[in-house]
């Protein structure tokens, strides 16, 4: 069994973004561990509750919360990456709470924690 650190650094509308959930449930089902998915850059647009996908698509957000649902596997959301591209926790005026509830915010220093403890890091 080997440890994975798995960064998603591509937006939903990317073939790369499918591809890092399909290899992470592969990894699962083949008995390895992840320690974490850490969404970085353009990859933190998969956590918007407000982006819309049409019916004849996947929905990574949705897909993304199966995966979370069924395995428990921690989501880390980067904070300013996020914050770069209009996502925001805040529920001050003017603001709205855009951030899907499974994923947890985070710094560039759970990057770091994550990526310690995986004896493999993937980036996609």
């Amino acid at each position: 069994m080997t440890t994975f650190a798995i960064i998603v650094s591509t937006a939903p509308t990317d073939n790369r973004t499918l591809t890092a959930l399909k290899f992470a449930q592969a990894l699962l089902t083949q008995g390895h561990q992840i320690e974490g998915v850490f969404f970085y850059q353009h990859g933190v647009i998969n956590a918007n509750v407000y982006l819309q996908t049409p019916s004849d698509e996947i929905n990574h957000l949705t897909a993304w919360e199966a995966f979370y649902d069924v395995t428990k596997t921690p989501m880390h959301l980067c904070i300013s990456a996020a914050e770069r591209r209009g996502l925001t926790d805040s529920n001050t005026p003017g603001f709205s709470h855009n951030i899907a509830k499974n994923f947890t915010i985070s710094g560039l220093g759970e990057l770091v924690v994550l990526t310690n403890k995986a004896e493999k890091v993937i980036q996609l």
